[in-house]
């Protein structure tokens, strides 16, 4: 493209840019109204105490570390299986069914269990959030060097808020 080309349509290329942007607003709409109420943005970070509260519902880190015992079919090599147990004081009247991740320092996050982990005989693997049944044990399959940081932890019904607990 020559010169002249870019002198002629200096001022139509903004004008144009200004216009698509001003079409797409309207029709990102219904993307717009989901992604906040959908989506993890509003981390609650644990208190000096340990307990992070997030629509009524506390949890803590009870324990954190290495699994112990890993069964008869290890790990991947250049892996390593941490166990997290979660615990709450209740709150709220129902069980909500959570998810956990871990994340490193690198910010990396990992989801709880994996097509690779070992199969363990602990009774209460999953995470409930509020409710008479609240806490579990989880488990995650991280690289050796990955360093653990943060256990996230969010229900559907308390988005966009999620508890954040710092692993020792």
């Amino acid at each position: 493209m020559s010169r002249a080309w870019w002198r002629r349509n200096r001022v139509a290329l903004p004008v144009m840019v200004v216009a698509l942007a001003g079409l797409a607003w309207p029709a990102s709409e219904a993307a717009r109204d989901v992604w906040w109420p959908r989506g993890e943005h509003v981390a609650v970070t644990a208190g000096g105490d340990g307990r992070a509260v997030v629509g009524g519902v506390s949890l803590r880190l009870a324990d954190f570390g290495h699994a112990g015992d890993v069964p008869a079919e290890p790990p991947p090599d250049g892996y390593t299986v941490w166990r997290a147990e979660l615990a709450s004081d209740g709150g709220g009247d129902e069980s909500l069914n959570c998810t956990a991740q871990l994340q490193d320092g690198d910010g990396n996050r990992y989801a709880a269990g994996s097509r690779y982990l070992p199969s363990y005989d602990d009774e209460s693997i999953g995470v409930y959030c509020g409710g008479p049944d609240a806490g579990g044990v989880v488990y995650f399959l991280l690289p050796d060097d990955a360093e653990p940081d943060v256990v996230r932890v969010s229900a559907l019904e308390l988005l966009p808020e999620y508890w954040t607990l710092p692993v020792p």
